[in-house]
């Protein structure tokens, strides 16, 4: 987004020629105000990175040990990170130039290379138990499906099909969930990840009340209980889903992406894109374990450890410009 003119009869308001640009130092401009002479324009410029950082924490207290540290760096926007079972890698997918592609690089965040390529866009890569595969949901098929692809980039393979998003995997990795519809209705699936979808009869779990119809699964318990997730990924409430007794409890009223401690019994996630917070499911305890001021943090992930969390954090910078405009519509100088 950036400033263009064209020229104009002002009587009439008819265009004289085609567009032009004004060339300008910002990534992006906005909230442009022309003088009254119309010679000079004050405009914003405007910079938005989103970068993945990397966070030791207690495991026991969820509390953040020392500053965090980047793991990517630049004006590349990178998203949805996840960490590789062993605490080594990371993956993470890509926002802008281009879309949608699915990277690795180790956790101090060298050694970045790509995983997926094509037009298609990729979201929300999670690794396997074994670290062997990392499964994400992609247009690359046309609707939203889930696939997998090893962490080389051989053996890209699709999952599901009728529409199928965000892949939790189960403990042991031999069951995958994700969230679909059908009628009107959502609906979460549980399969095995190593079967054709046309030759496997994938289990749908009992439907919500009306009240949590659009529970989303992000999560599955590390001793496999129990499912979390939250509704429509929207910032209205953790939902949990215990298959012992094939039922749905709401913990929270606000939060979205939760992921699960070791202990199964906690779950960190993040709300307003300021805050992490993590809740017990057996007390229902709220706490507030890490905040931003004017930052947007989001969706966490832990090791399995616990130990460490990794999320993206959006900076936004502006400054003020302005911009005096020569007599010809060929010529134009800029200051600061």
């Amino acid at each position: 987004m950036n400033l263009w003119r064209v020229a104009i009869d002002e009587e009439s308001g008819e265009t004289l020629g085609p567009p032009e640009p004004i060339t300008t130092p910002a990534t992006m401009l906005a909230h442009m105000s022309v003088s009254g002479d119309g010679r000079s324009i004050a405009y914003s410029s405007i910079l938005v990175t989103q970068n993945i950082q990397r966070q030791s924490i207690d495991p026991a207290t969820a509390l953040p040990i020392g500053q965090p540290s980047w793991v990517t760096t630049g004006s590349r926007r990178w998203v949805n990170p996840d960490p590789s079972p062993d605490g080594e890698q990371v993956v993470f997918c890509s926002l802008t130039e281009p879309d949608g592609h699915v990277y690795i690089a180790r956790n101090d965040g060298t050694g970045l290379r790509r995983v997926t390529g094509d037009t298609a866009g990729d979201r929300v890569p999670s690794w396997s138990p074994d670290g062997d595969w990392i499964a994400f949901f992609s247009t690359r098929g046309g609707p939203i499906e889930l696939w997998k692809i090893r962490p080389d980039g051989s053996d890209l393979t699709q999952l599901t099909v009728g529409g199928v998003g965000m892949p939790a995997w189960s403990p042991d990795g031999s069951r995958m969930a994700g969230s679909g519809r059908r009628e009107d209705r959502r609906i979460v699936f549980v399969f095995d990840p190593d079967v054709p979808w046309d030759e496997q009869v994938p289990q749908t779990l009992s439907p919500p009340p009306d009240s949590l119809a659009d529970f989303n699964v992000n999560s599955w318990s590390p001793d496999g209980e129990r499912i979390a997730g939250a509704l429509s990924n929207s910032d209205q409430g953790i939902i949990v889903y215990t298959f012992r007794t094939e039922s749905y409890e709401r913990l929270t009223d606000f939060g979205q992406w939760p992921a699960w401690f070791p202990d199964s019994r906690r779950l960190l996630f993040v709300s307003g894109g300021k805050q992490f917070f993590v809740v017990d499911i057996e007390t229902r305890e709220v706490r507030t374990v890490f905040s931003v001021d004017r930052d947007i943090i989001g969706p966490p992930r832990l090791t399995r450890d616990g130990r460490e969390m990794y999320y993206p954090r959006r900076v936004t910078e502006s400054d003020i410009w302005l911009l005096t405009l020569a007599g010809t519509t060929d010529d134009a100088e800029t200051g600061g």
